[in-house]
């Protein structure tokens, strides 16, 4: 398993201009190191949505990468946003799950039958172009250039532990976050893809 951490690292390592979506325990660490908070969207009021919502992302900028960053708890609510993203098949995203091996997310206590659910076996029968999984960092890191190389979308299941003290979630309210992120796209558009 990968301290949480250390996968935010990873992903804000290998980002360059992308758009990051991300939402629950993911938002607790990606907003403590995300260098590039002009491009993140934080759901804090809509936290199953975070697929839909990089969807929505990723056929208004085709251009751009986008990423998701989920939690197992909030993906499972909405199982459908898999089939959804693998039918429209949005060549820009990528989906990183981070299956919360210590139920951090929902404060310790286990969600019946989360531990069950195949994250990678679904995308790839909703049809996600890639999936895979990591448990262990050095692969992780190893993996990541060519994970955001790939077409997509891209699924990426990584099995995480959180740190001794669950990191809080950013100050910034989400309305303010989403207008941030519009004002900078506006202003700079990319041709990057």
């Amino acid at each position: 398993m990968i301290q949480s951490r250390e996968v935010a690292r990873a992903i804000n390592y290998h980002r360059e201009d992308a758009l990051v979506v991300s939402t629950s325990a993911a938002l607790r660490e990606w907003h403590q190191v995300s260098e590039r908070r002009d491009l993140d969207v934080d759901l804090t009021d809509c936290m199953d949505r975070a697929p839909a919502v990089g969807l929505g992302l990723s056929l208004a900028q085709p251009d751009r990468r986008i990423l998701v960053l989920d939690c197992d708890a909030t993906l499972r609510t909405d199982l459908a946003g898999l089939a959804t993203i693998g039918e429209v098949s949005p060549g820009n995203l990528v989906h990183f799950v981070l299956e919360d091996a210590d139920h951090t997310s929902t404060e310790g206590v286990p969600i019946a039958g989360l531990d069950r659910i195949d994250f990678v076996g679904l995308a790839q029968s909703s049809g996600y172009a890639h999936a895979c999984r990591y448990d262990d960092l050095e692969e992780l890191l190893i993996g990541m250039e060519e994970i955001m190389r790939r077409p997509g979308p891209v699924l990426v299941a990584v099995k995480v532990i959180s740190g001794p003290e669950p990191s809080p979630f950013p100050e910034r309210s989400m309305a303010d976050g989403w207008a941030e992120v519009r004002n900078n796209l506006a202003e700079k558009p990319t041709n990057a893809g």
